[in-house]
């Protein structure tokens, strides 16, 4: 279960902010001053000591910064050589600190103090390995025996049988999370998709996205024209008006501001128009929506039997790019949007030389003192498809295309990439029932991305409201 709201996000966005903030005041130099800041001596530590912590945090402003422990050759070297240095994302998207990771024990099946010894022994009965003993009226399990199939924990009575799981771990879709010989996690980024789960989930706030924002800060304080393409998603973030937000984003210094919107209705008419081939053939094997960034590199690394099924068409947001280049030739564009897998794909696109999250636009907006609700309505393209607009909600891809083409569709929808929702594809594929195929990795949509401001179901209440 991600922790939508948690001490560890709070930590993040209050790093984010303190470091832009220092940025945009030229005063870097103070940077080293924030860990001593956060943890002062006779604060209660959160974990064994404040030296620890303090080394948490500063690990934490590094990644930020664009750097991991291992780019450390010097511990004396201070944070402020880092904030001067900032390097954004580049291939760092995100970083695990060996510091912060905890060593979770291992997922396994416990039993708690719940356990009453009783005399059915229900656990002990419906065990298929025997790993099921008791001692001194509880019931102890063998880890060594044990599978993992969980019919102790089913059958128990009083609930006092729990699975303990490693949270990173359990909820990672492609496996790109295991331990490594120190007992320490680590990402695999040959499998990581970005999805971002595993870093909603650590309780430890281990996991750490790095940001472009420095970079984004420096080009508009050196006049450099920054021209930001925003999501169509953002309309949930700041229980404000549309208008107010674009006009919050105008304040921070980019130059200019286009909707991502309209590269998202041009993207549901090609998928349209390659929908409308692919019904000709006899069989119809289903088309594959192509927005979703991780959705696409998990086909990419995991299925690629299905590549041929994802569609050609390019994302909104390379789209919008495309478009927006042609406007702007010498610009540097800055995609704002709600996950980290757009910095993936924002690095693959020649169009797009930065990309941003909700929690790092809100962290920038606050570092510049600007508040949204005060701003002035900055108003964009009064033509700007509402069916581009639909992209931001789960469910919303297809209804675009079934809209374009006047007709019902046999439609597969995935809200929210994970190990069941990838079980059900895999059956609905072998079908071969379905039209299309929108599978969206976060839940809700794009509304419920990792590194938004608010869950999926606040956003979709504010976009309706």
């Amino acid at each position: 279960m991600a922790l939508r709201k948690s001490n560890t996000s709070i930590i993040r966005k209050d790093l984010m902010i303190r470091i832009f903030r220092l940025i945009l005041q030229e005063k870097t130099e103070e940077l080293d001053r924030i860990p001593l800041l956060l943890k002062p001596r006779g604060r209660d530590p959160w974990r064994c000591c404040l030296h620890k912590d303090r080394a948490v945090l500063k690990y934490k402003i590094m990644s930020i910064l664009g750097y991991a422990e291992e780019d450390e050759t010097d511990e004396l070297t201070p944070l402020s050589w880092y904030g001067e240095h900032a390097r954004g994302s580049q291939n760092r998207y995100l970083n695990l600190i060996s510091e912060a990771c905890s060593n979770c024990p291992s997922a396994s099946y416990v039993v708690t103090n719940l356990c009453r010894g009783c005399e059915a022994r229900p656990c002990q009965v419906n065990c298929p390995k025997n790993s099921i003993t008791f001692k001194n009226g509880q019931a102890f399990i063998d880890t060594e025996t044990c599978v993992s199939c969980g019919l102790c924990m089913r059958n128990c009575p009083y609930n006092a049988i729990q699975f303990q799981p490693r949270p990173c771990e359990e909820v990672c879709p492609v496996n790109a999370i295991s331990t490594n010989a120190e007992g320490h996690e680590e990402i695999d980024m040959e499998k990581c998709i970005l999805c971002g789960r595993c870093m909603q989930s650590c309780p430890f706030g281990a996991i750490i996205p790095s940001s472009d924002v420095p970079q984004i800060i420096q080009d508009i304080k050196s006049e450099t024209e920054v021209v930001a393409i925003v999501a169509p998603a953002i309309a949930g973030q700041f229980r404000a008006p549309l208008e107010q937000i674009y006009g919050a984003i105008k304040a921070v210094g980019f130059t200019s501001l286009y909707e991502v919107a309209e590269g998202a209705e041009l993207t549901a008419r090609q998928e349209a128009d390659e929908l409308v081939e692919l019904l000709k053939q006899s069989e119809n094997p289903g088309l594959m929506s192509s927005c979703c960034p991780a959705w696409v590199d998990y086909v990419e690394k995991n299925q690629p039997s299905w590549c041929s099924s994802i569609s050609h068409t390019p994302s909104p947001m390379v789209l919008s790019a495309i478009e927006v280049r042609k406007i702007h030739p010498n610009a540097k564009i800055a995609f704002i949007g709600p996950c980290l897998a757009k910095k993936g794909e924002a690095r693959k696109d020649p169009n797009v030389n930065y990309a941003m999250s909700f929690e790092e636009l809100g962290a920038l907006i606050v570092a510049h003192g600007v508040e949204v609700a005060e701003q002035d309505p900055y108003s964009l393209n009064e033509n700007v498809p509402e069916l581009g607009r639909n992209f931001a909600l789960s469910g919303g891809v297809a209804q675009s295309v079934s809209t374009l083409l006047g007709m019902e569709l046999k439609v597969h929808q995935v809200s929210g990439l994970n190990k069941e929702t990838i079980r059900q594809l895999k059956r609905a594929v072998k079908d071969k029932k379905s039209d299309f195929f929108e599978v969206m990795c976060c839940e809700g949509g794009c509304v419920g991305g990792a590194q938004t401001l608010t869950s999926a179901s606040e956003s979709v209440r504010i976009i309706n409201s």
